[in-house]
């Protein structure tokens, strides 16, 4: 990072406009590389220049960089700072952790030193979670997927292996350098092909349950969630860019599977497709269900541990909400988008309750909503000659896919005002 011009001394018992211009950016950094929406990451730059005293910030924040420039009468000129960030992951634990020193420095209570010790010290920080429980997080919840979706133990066993081999997969490529789209696309492949293998060897479980939750920790959840996120608050640049993603990685997760199925069928294996999903009587498995899988994505996307009951929780009350609405009307389109405005109302209530970002309980929330199944069933059409109605299954996914963006964007415009309310009306 880069300082264009520098500034004369501040002035006793003000902190350089250079350090806090350092810090602010340092900060946004953080929180950009770790998964946070673009409006959050320039409401703390923001927030953290003018606590420490400079009158005007202005922040500008795109999916690769940051753009700083602050302002103050006591300035000869405006200071500028542009900082690239070239690599993004799901770090929530990081964003919780500079959130929280956002609202300190609001306060008064971190001087710009400290708070500079602080970010070096997140940045530095190791995962929260070990990797044989980052592992065992991953799995859990494709595990929990396959359960909620209405399969047994047979189903659920492969597809906890089977996750447990795509997440050692992709950390080795992420390792190499491999670009994320190589990565998500041999994931999916090796999940299909585990499920495949087992019902070539006469394992009598459901393909399509194995795989949808073999392939549920790739299913781009997050690049969706931000992306109606920043259209929301009018980062449209971002959204677009963040769409842009997720369409690329819905396509590489697509890829995947039709390449193994296309060569499971060239070798002669019959596929068919069963499902027991859907029975009333499996209501209460399904919910402690979507709460597991809900809990361990949680983990895998290094959620803070005082979290990962309420993101279980924001899991299981959409996932119920669902099931609930399709008994009424069986409709997956209305179900999904009525689902998905619930999670992101109860996910604003815990956010507000325990001062920590929104998508901390949104992303694990709306995990038993995303269309790996469809995506599968889509998939396997292609692969044998039924063109037609696998392209219609996919644009069924896609629609699957804009209903809970749907869901969620409207909990984003209403449920802030409506916890705002309820809060100040408490006594």
């Amino acid at each position: 990072m880069t300082a264009i011009e520098s500034q004369p001394a501040a002035a006793p018992g003000r902190p350089h406009v250079q350090q806090v211009l350092a810090v602010a950016v340092q900060a946004g950094a953080i929180m950009l590389s770790s998964g946070a929406e673009t409006q959050r990451v320039e409401d703390t730059v923001n927030i953290i220049a003018r606590a420490f005293g400079v009158a005007y910030s202005q922040c500008l924040v795109m999916t690769t960089g940051i753009y700083v420039s602050l302002d103050d009468p006591q300035m000869a000129h405006p200071v500028t700072l542009v900082h690239r960030v070239p690599s993004r992951t799901l770090h929530y634990d990081r964003v919780s952790a500079v959130n929280d020193l956002s609202r300190r420095v609001a306060r008064g209570l971190v001087g710009v030193a400290d708070a500079q010790r602080e970010l070096d010290a997140i940045a530095r920080a190791p995962d929260p979670y070990p990797l044989s429980v980052w592992l065992a997080g991953g799995a859990g919840s494709a595990a929990g997927v396959a359960l909620l979706l209405g399969g047994g133990p047979l189903d659920v066993l492969p597809a906890f292996a089977s996750t447990v081999l795509v997440l050692l997969i992709g950390v080795l490529l992420q390792r190499s350098k491999i670009p994320a789209l190589f990565s998500d696309t041999v994931g999916a492949a090796l999940a299909t092909a585990v499920a495949l293998a087992l019902v070539s060897l006469g394992v009598a479980i459901h393909a399509d349950m194995v795989i949808a939750g073999g392939i549920m920790t790739l299913v781009p959840g997050a690049a969706l969630l931000i992306s109606v996120q920043d259209a929301i608050s009018g980062n449209l640049l971002s959204a677009a860019a963040r769409g842009l993603e997720t369409l690329l990685k819905g396509a590489a997760l697509a890829s995947g599977v039709g390449l193994a199925l296309t060569g499971a069928l060239d070798l002669g294996l019959h596929i068919s497709v069963q499902s027991s999903a859907g029975q009333v009587w499996q209501i209460p498995i399904q919910v402690v269900a979507a709460f597991a899988a809900s809990a361990c994505y949680a983990v895998l996307n290094h959620v803070p541990r005082v979290a990962l009951l309420t993101a279980g929780v924001a899991g299981a009350v959409g996932w119920l909400a669902y099931l609930l609405v399709l008994q009424v009307k069986d409709s997956p389109l209305a179900a999904t988008f009525l689902a998905a405005f619930v999670v992101g109302v109860l996910s604003w209530g815990f956010a507000r309750g325990q001062h920590a970002p929104v998508s901390l309980f949104i992303l694990p929330g709306i995990l038993p909503l995303l269309p790996g199944v469809t995506i599968y069933n889509g998939m396997l059409d292609l692969a044998t000659n039924q063109s037609l109605q696998g392209l219609l299954l996919l644009v069924h996914a896609v629609f699957l896919g804009g209903a809970l963006a749907a869901g969620v964007g409207l909990s984003d415009s209403l449920a802030p005002h409506l916890w705002r309310r309820r809060l100040t009306r408490r006594p």
